[in-house]
């Protein structure tokens, strides 16, 4: 039981250290008009034959991987589901990615999984005390 335990929180820490040493591309937002007066985003990458620009569309924002794991491990563990959770929600407000509905799941369920044990351990104490 002990060793399983170790064994998930070293998984867990190799999980975060690996993610957040990622190197992720930050987004230019380099809003300019277009030729026809229209508001174009994304960046310069060229001109066509006449001299026109040519812009690239920016890929919109991707899923937060913490937010899934977030909702994964509050189905599993419970607490590094709470942990996931905060830190994808932490994330998804400063950068603008999608996920916080499963980061927020994960936060719920992590939650409920916590208070679970905690009053399983309390009734076990107070049954056998």
């Amino acid at each position: 039981m002990l060793l399983t335990f170790v064994v998930v929180v070293a998984v867990v820490i190799v999980i975060v250290v690996v993610l957040s040493s990622s190197s992720k591309p930050t987004q230019q937002n380099t809003s300019s008009l277009m030729p026809n007066g229209s508001q174009g985003t994304g960046e310069q990458v060229g001109y066509t034959m006449n001299g026109q620009p040519i812009y690239q569309q920016s890929a919109p924002p991707g899923t937060n991987v913490f937010a899934v794991l977030a909702l994964v491990l509050g189905i599993f563990t419970g607490l590094f589901g709470i942990i996931f959770g905060h830190i994808a929600l932490s994330q998804i407000k400063r950068t603008g990615e999608l996920g916080s509905g499963m980061a927020l799941a994960g936060l719920i369920i992590g939650y409920v999984w916590l208070a679970f044990w905690v009053l399983t351990v309390v009734g076990l104490f107070v049954r056998f005390v």
